[in-house]
């Protein structure tokens, strides 16, 4: 299906004047948005070639189709022309030209005649006049087209053979290639052997007598070709040609890194609009993000002149590190050593004294180290994001979060198309991405504890959040922060803020009803706002100054009952400021506090941990579901508004996915008297309430029944069973 199309949003932008935070959405594609071809961002993407090359590029292999059949703003694998010659692109899409057997470098410059589309130019293994017999039994001709192509015709021939490529000043039409073996590899990573692929032979012809080969195959996926002589007699080949259809089976684009500032920016939601082409599970499209510290996602290193290791920094760099000391990166001998103190460094910093593209390139080939990752300034690609039902690029609640790390300066998107059938595609159309700034604080560290419970247990948990720091006059600060729980909290007891300045402030829930909410305490300052089935949101008086680095840190402290279902439980937050209509900030996990004897942390206070978040559970002996009871067990459908009805719970553990559950009442006769829910559900807290009615509505009489309820996955089937009382 086709997403409405999304009309004059380029730039979408909600100012809140007193406090300057600035939300923005940004479309790229569509009619109105920035066009794909642009690269969306202001900063070049920059590809790896090569271990000592790049390039700046949005579209890996050059197999994507801006505008394709006449969609504006639309961006699609490319689709096969079948009157096009796939392999005079090769070498533009990162393909080669290979001759193995061959030696001469002379010889091998003339493999580029057989693609150049001129038809006095040739690739030529034969007797010259005046030289010595050429034996051409065993050569070899490799072919890599740069991408996978459906291929279902390749042909080949001598100058002045074929009626399109005459060449009367050539006429060499009979010096064909009289014997042959063609062989062929898909390209996918299942037929490499050692980065090698294997070739299948797909023709096999040893007397060949057409000047003009044209060879017609089933269509199939096609990457690397090879031609083989099967003759001693000398032949050319002026043009090699191959023709294809379909669309081809992956391609990529990687868009232009987006900058934001030294503000940094929240972000937000992204939504796009999207199309199949063929049969709809037959291919898919994958968008996901990345954020970064600095302008590119490589690392450039060279070669230490003195331990031979490749090294990101300049040459004779001094850093200065977090304490405020020089160092001489280069002096230091042990070279895991100074990239650990390197990769340490202020972002700034590191950032200062890293080795540029530019100088990079001016380096000697034989100083230059391999371009990497720099998987210390810029976070991985995200886990693929989800295109919700019914959303468009018009609608940012409908939208999925991004995931990539913030607050930060840079953000990149790529989006990776995909296909297993030769006629099945998608298309991408507008793609909207929502960010702020500047944000509610540098960075959040959060902590949860104890990090071992029992399984399904009701327990108390401190949560402390530490904002590392919040510079005055650019970060808002925030007043608010939701907590995701496995199920609905049971309780919130306390919440302390110790102010940057040492004051503390404390409000006691205990015991408080959190039926109705929201709740504030007596001074108001306070607040459990919503308790809900996955979390729970409190406000508190705002932070607006934290600075751990100068002994001055703010820290919120929030106690709270909860159960664990599920073995790794992670309690992620969310950070808001109450007075801006501005996004929310995640937090990252690490040593927010000192919170006592379960508090086991070893790393100082401030650094990153994401084990800090997560609580482990026992295994539960294999069960996957506990808690199984009627609530109340005894109840009374009689309409006084007294126990009207009951509540079959159960706690679902262990579960990854979804998976299909079922509850039912039967009689003591054991007849099916009704079924309550039958659907699929994931782990957590589940409930369906009975009335005392049967399939058709009507009143039950009183009396005893059973409930059974029943969960099966992939690996194992559970039911439990309990009795219920029904009076009147």
């Amino acid at each position: 299906m086709l997403y409405p199309r999304v009309k004059a949003l380029v730039l979408i932008v909600l100012a809140v004047q007193d406090l300057g935070a600035e939300r923005r959405t940004i479309v790229i594609g569509g009619e109105d948005g920035l066009a794909w071809a642009s690269g969306g961002g202001t900063i070049a993407a920059l590809l790896q070639t090569a271990p000592t090359k790049v390039e700046a590029s949005n579209t890996p292999g050059n197999v994507l189709e801006f505008d394709a059949d006449g969609r504006v703003g639309w961006l699609s694998p490319q689709r096969a022309d079948e009157t096009a010659n796939i392999a005079l692109g090769l070498l533009d899409r990162g393909g080669r030209l290979g001759a193995p057997t061959i030696l001469s470098q002379v010889i091998k410059d003339q493999l580029i005649f057989m693609i150049d589309d001129d038809p006095t130019t040739a690739f030529e293994r034969k007797t010259a006049r005046g030289a010595s017999q050429v034996n051409s039994l065993g050569v070899i001709m490799d072919f890599d087209l740069g991408a996978r192509f459906g291929v279902e015709r390749i042909q080949f021939f001598p100058r002045n053979a074929h009626p399109n490529f005459l060449a009367p000043d050539f006429p060499f039409q009979n010096d064909f290639l009289r014997g042959f073996e063609l062989l062929l590899n898909d390209g996918s990573e299942e037929t490499q052997v050692a980065n090698q692929p294997v070739l299948t032979t797909v023709e096999l012809e040893p007397e060949n007598e057409e000047p003009v080969v044209e060879l017609t195959i089933p269509p199939q996926y096609v990457r690397y070709i090879r031609l083989k002589s099967q003759t001693t007699v000398g032949f050319e080949i002026a043009e090699f040609r191959v023709f294809g259809s379909g669309f081809v089976p992956r391609a990529d684009y990687l868009s232009n890194i987006f900058d934001f500032g030294e503000e940094l920016a929240l972000w937000g939601r992204i939504r796009w609009e999207e199309k199949f082409l063929g049969v709809e599970r037959l291919s898919r499209l994958l968008i996901s993000s990345r954020s970064g510290w600095d302008d590119t996602p490589l690392e450039f290193t060279r070669q230490h002149p003195n331990s031979g290791e490749d090294v990101p920094w300049q040459e004779g760099a001094i850093a200065t590190t977090a304490t405020g000391a020089a160092v001489d990166l280069d002096a230091i001998d042990d070279a895991q050593e100074a990239l650990d103190l390197f990769n340490a460094l202020p972002i700034d910093e590191r950032t200062r004294v890293a080795l540029t593209q530019d100088e990079y390139n001016d380096l000697k080939s034989s100083d230059k180290g391999d371009v990497r990752a720099d998987l210390v300034a810029w976070s991985r690609w995200s886990p693929p994001y989800k295109l919700g039902a019914g959303a468009n690029v018009g609608d940012d609640p409908l939208g999925v979060p991004i995931l990539s790390p913030g607050p930060r300066r840079y953000f990149q998107l790529k989006a990776e198309f995909n296909s297993e059938d030769l006629q099945s595609a998608r298309a991408l159309g507008a793609l909207a991405f929502t960010v702020s700034n500047p944000p509610l604080t540098e960075r959040i560290i959060s902590e949860v504890v104890p990090r071992q419970v029992e399984l399904g247990v009701p327990v108390s948990f401190t949560y402390a959040v530490l904002p590392t720091k919040t510079r005055r006059g650019v970060d808002l600060g925030f007043d608010v922060f939701e907590i995701a729980t496995p199920v609905r909290a049971e309780a919130v007891e306390t919440i302390e803020v110790v102010h940057a300045d040492g004051r503390v402030q404390t409000a006691d829930f205990t015991g408080v009803n959190l039926t109705n909410l929201p709740v504030q305490d007596a001074s108001g300052l306070f607040a459990v706002e919503s308790v809900a089935e996955r979390y729970l949101r409190v406000r508190f008086p705002a932070i607006r100054e934290s600075d751990l680095a100068a002994g001055r840190a703010a820290v919120v402290k929030i106690r709270f009952k909860c159960r664990v279902l599920r073995f790794g439980t992670t309690f992620t937050g969310t950070a808001w400021n109450s007075t801006t209509d501005d996004l929310g900030q995640r937090v990252i996990g690490g040593n927010a506090a000192d919170l006592g004897a379960a508090d086991d942390d070893l790393i100082p206070i401030g650094a990153a941990d994401p084990n800090d978040l997560a609580v482990k559970v026992p295994l539960a002996g294999g069960r996957l579901m506990i808690n199984v009871a009627a609530q109340p067990r005894l109840f009374s459908p009689n309409g006084d508004g007294v126990n009207d009805e009951t509540r079959i719970h159960c706690d679902l553990v262990r579960l990854v996915d979804a998976a299909p559950l079922t509850v039912r009442v039967f009689d003591l006769a054991g007849h099916r008297v009704r079924t309550l829910f039958a659907g699929e559900r994931g782990g957590g807290s589940f409930s369906v309430q009975w009335d005392g009615t049967n399939a058709a509505g009507q009143q039950g009489p009183p009396g005893i029944y059973l409930f059974r309820v029943d969960l099966a996955t992939d690996a194992k089937r559970e039911a439990v069973v309990g009795i219920v009382e029904l009076v009147y």
